[in-house]
C-alpha cells in the first residue's frame, strides 16, 4: 500500500471557460509536484482519433506538461489503449477488453488494498507505475527480461509496418525509440533553455535484448 502515497479526484464544471479549466489543472499539477517532489512523472495522453474531446484532452496534457517542464522532471506519456494493454500484464493470458472495473481491480491487486478507488484514480496509478517502470528500465535498474510481456511490447519491441516509396519497412514505435514524442528527458534541459536535448543512446541491455528477440525463429 506504500506504493500509493496519496490519491484524489478533482474536476471542474463544464460551464467554466476552457482555458480557465486548463490553468486550474496546471496549477494543481504544479502544486502536487511541489508537495511530493517526484523524480519522474507519467501522464495519460489523449486517445488517438478521440473525436471532439481530443482537443480538450490535448489542452489539458499540454498545460500539465508546462508545469512538469518548468520543474525539469522527466515524463512519459501513455494513451488509453496502451494503458489498458499495460494493465493486462500478459495479453495472451488476459484476453478481451479491460473495463473500468478491471483497471480498479488491477490496482487493488498491486497495492494489496481491498478498497475500490475511483476509476480515474486507477488509471492514474497505472500511468504512474508504468512511467516508473519505463524509466527504471532506461536507467538499467530493471532489465527487459524482468518486464511483463505487455511492458516489453510497449517499452521495447513494439513496431509497425509502414509503406514508403521504397517499399514496406518496419518502424520501431516502442517508447524507447520515441524520445521527445512519447517520453521527454526534461531533466537534461538547462534552466533558461527551451531546446530539446539530443536523443539518448539505447541502453546496451535493451539493444542486446532486441537482438536476441529478433534472432529467434
Amino acid at each position: 500500500m506504500a506504493r500509493r502515497v496519496a490519491s484524489g479526484h478533482e474536476g471542474t464544471p463544464p460551464t467554466t471557460v476552457p482555458v480557465v479549466r486548463f490553468t486550474h489543472f496546471r496549477a494543481m499539477v504544479a502544486g502536487l509536484m511541489d508537495r511530493f517532489r517526484p523524480d519522474l512523472v507519467g501522464i495519460e495522453s489523449p486517445a488517438y482519433q478521440a473525436g471532439p474531446f481530443q482537443r480538450i484532452h490535448f489542452g489539458l496534457m499540454m498545460y500539465s506538461l508546462e508545469a512538469i517542464f518548468e520543474r525539469r522532471r522527466d515524463c512519459a506519456l501513455f494513451d488509453p489503449a496502451t494503458l489498458k494493454l499495460l494493465a493486462k500484464e500478459d495479453p495472451k493470458l488476459r484476453r478481451g477488453q479491460m473495463t473500468k472495473m478491471d483497471m480498479q481491480r488491477r490496482v487493488q491487486i498491486d497495492t494489496m488494498d481491498p478498497c475500490v478507488i475511483d476509476n480515474n484514480e486507477a488509471d492514474a496509478y497505472i500511468v504512474a507505475r508504468s512511467a516508473a517502470r519505463f524509466f527504471l528500465m532506461q536507467s538499467g535498474a530493471v532489465l527487459p527480461e524482468d518486464l511483463t510481456p505487455s511492458e516489453r511490447s510497449v517499452f521495447v519491441t513494439r513496431s509497425r509496418r509502414v509503406k514508403t516509396v521504397r517499399g514496406t519497412v518496419v518502424k520501431r514505435v516502442a517508447h524507447t525509440f520515441r524520445e521527445n514524442s512519447r517520453y521527454f528527458s526534461f531533466s537534461k534541459i538547462p534552466a533558461g533553455s527551451v531546446c530539446l536535448p539530443g536523443k539518448s543512446e539505447v541502453n546496451p541491455d535493451i539493444a542486446r535484448f532486441l537482438e536476441e528477440v529478433e534472432s529467434e525463429p
